[in-house]
C-alpha cells in the first residue's frame, strides 16, 4: 500500500497543475475535490441577493430593522456516517485510481483506521487534542503538519498552539466560518485528516531514500497541491507567536 500511495502522491506533487494564490482567508475554496466551488457559487449569490435586498429596502424608506445577533463559530460538529462515506470514497478513488485491485487496497488501509490514527499520533505530539470532530483542532494540524514537511522540521508544542490561537481568532471573525453546518465542517475535517496523514507517510518514506532533490520537489508540489488557496507556508516561518512571514 504505501508504494501505491506514495506512487500517487509523488506524481500529485509534481505533475499536476495548480494555481497558487498569495491572499487566503479561512472559508477559501478548497481544491480537494469537495463541491466547495459550488459552495462558493452559493455563497456569491446570497451576497448578490443580500446587496438587493438592502436597495430595495432603502428605496421603500423603511426604518431601520434591528441588527441580528452573530453567530459564534463552533468548531466541533456531529459527525454523519454519510459523509464519512462520501468523504472516503474520493480518497480511495483518488489514490487507487481506476485499478479494482489498488482501490481495494486502499480501501482496507481507510477502514483499518492507519491514516486516522496517524493523524491523531500527530496531533498528540504536537500537543493539540486528537478530536477528529473539531474542524478547529484538524486545521491547525494540517497547516502545522504541511508547514513541517516543506520546511523539513518539527514544530514545537508552543507553536503549534499559537497557530491553534491564530486560526481560532480568524476562524471566529470569519463571516461563513460562523455559518458553516455540521456536514460542511465534517467534509473538511476528514478530508484534511486522510490526505495530510497521506502526504506525512510518504514524506517519511522519501527522507528515508536520502534523495535530495526528490525530496525538495515532493515538499514542492506538497505546497502546490494541498495548499491550494493557501496560505504560502513556504514563505511562513513558525514561531512561539505562530505563523510570521520570513525576513
Amino acid at each position: 500500500m504505501r508504494l501505491i500511495s506514495l506512487g500517487v502522491a509523488f506524481a500529485l506533487a509534481i505533475v499536476l497543475p495548480s494555481s497558487l494564490h498569495a491572499q487566503w482567508s479561512p472559508s477559501a475554496t478548497v481544491n480537494l475535490g469537495m463541491g466547495y466551488g459550488q459552495m462558493a457559487l452559493s455563497q456569491a449569490a446570497l451576497n448578490g441577493a443580500r446587496q438587493l435586498s438592502k436597495s430595495s429596502e432603502k428605496s421603500f424608506d423603511r426604518p431601520a430593522r434591528p441588527k441580528p445577533i452573530e453567530p459564534k463559530f463552533t468548531p466541533t460538529f456531529k459527525a454523519d456516517p454519510k459523509v464519512t462515506n462520501t468523504v472516503n470514497h474520493r480518497f480511495i478513488r483518488f489514490y487507487g485510481g481506476e485499478d479494482p485491485k489498488n482501490q481495494q487496497v486502499m480501501a482496507q488501509e481507510v477502514e483499518s483506521g492507519t491514516y486516522h490514527n496517524h493523524f491523531r499520533g500527530l496531533m498528540r505530539r504536537l500537543g493539540l487534542e486528537p478530536r477528529l470532530n473539531d474542524l478547529l483542532e484538524v486545521s491547525t494540524a494540517r497547516y502545522v503538519i504541511l508547514w513541517e514537511i516543506i520546511h523539513g522540521r518539527e514544530a514545537s508544542v508552543q507553536e503549534a498552539r499559537a497557530v491553534r490561537s491564530q486560526l481560532q481568532a480568524q476562524f471566529a471573525d470569519d463571516f461563513w466560518m460562523k455559518r458553516m453546518k455540521d456536514a460542511e465542517k465534517q467534509e473538511l475535517a476528514e478530508t484534511f485528516v486522510l490526505h495530510v496523514a497521506n502526504a506525512d507517510l510518504a514524506h517519511s518514506e522519501l527522507r528515508r531514500r536520502d534523495d535530495k532533490p526528490l525530496l525538495a520537489n515532493y515538499r514542492a508540489g506538497v505546497q502546490k497541491h494541498l495548499v491550494p488557496d493557501g496560505p504560502r507556508l513556504d514563505r511562513l516561518t513558525i514561531t512561539d507567536a505562530g505563523f510570521v512571514r520570513r525576513q
